[in-house]
């Protein structure tokens, strides 16, 4: 099986030396750390590791590396994502230990031409139409539509057919009150939310809202490198929700 461009080789010692290095972090920040049920882990064979939730990002990955190779003398390839590998300190550090980039289509977002909205909410919620929109030449089959940004979260359903420039069909409505207020003119000017008692129609005149599209990700070579790593025996980590910090609750596993 040919390797992907952009697969990084694990190297043992660099991978050794690195958690070392950084070990040094932990033990400022946390005084003791007992792991449970270290005993359960394969010393051999393909494993995934999926931890979630999680608090941050970057101190927890550490954490779980040391605990795995000093319990068990295993090394994680974590799935990271292709944005995090472009940046200069994160992604250097992360190209040492022989991760797997993944790309995300929320990533590559770019913003569409005019206005998209809700004409049937009721009747039909998988029609999309727009104002003054270029669906045929910025969205794709399989792409996503993405409403504006409230409280942190935007959200978006997946492309079905595409009908003409101004006209469009989901593969799965969109959910919540917030996104339904946002396609249907029904929201608060300055918050964004939904107004109280919000009913599944079009506010009269309403020429739509905001938006963004996001392109069709083809995964297949990160499935290819992923099971390379597991054929060889090797083991793989993913953090699955894909918020931290202040979101620690679990997002919808995909």
């Amino acid at each position: 099986m040919a390797r992907r461009k952009d697969a990084f080789p694990m190297i043992d010692w660099v991978y050794d030396v690195w958690l070392w290095s950084f070990s040094v972090l932990v033990d400022l920040f946390f005084r003791e750390v007992h792991p449970r049920g270290s005993w359960k882990i394969p010393r051999r064979g393909p494993i995934i590791f999926v931890a979630a939730p999680h608090a941050n990002q970057f101190v927890d990955p550490l954490i779980l590396m040391r605990v795995i190779k000093t319990e068990a003398q295993r090394r994680i390839a974590w799935l990271i994502a292709e944005k995090s590998m472009k940046r200069k300190f994160i992604g250097g550090a992360a190209r040492l230990l022989g991760p797997v980039s993944v790309g995300r289509a929320l990533d590559s977002t770019k913003s569409g031409a005019g206005k998209i909205y809700l004409p049937d909410p009721s009747g039909d919620p998988l029609l999309i139409r727009g104002n003054g929109t270029k669906f045929e030449k910025q969205a794709e089959v399989g792409g996503l539509l993405v409403l504006p940004t409230v409280n942190g979260l935007a959200a978006n359903a997946e492309i079905a057919e595409i009908h003409g420039p101004e006209e469009i069909r989901l593969k799965k409505e969109f959910k919540g009150d917030v996104a339904l207020g946002q396609l249907t003119g029904q929201t608060d000017e300055e918050t964004g939310e939904p107004k109280d008692g919000i009913v599944r129609r079009m506010r009269d005149g309403y020429e739509g809202t905001p938006y963004k599209t996001a392109p069709k990700v083809d995964q297949t070579e990160v499935y290819n490198a992923v099971f390379e790593r597991l054929s060889a025996g090797g083991c793989i980590g993913i953090f699955p929700e894909g918020g931290s910090h202040d979101r620690t609750e679990l997002l919808p596993l995909k």
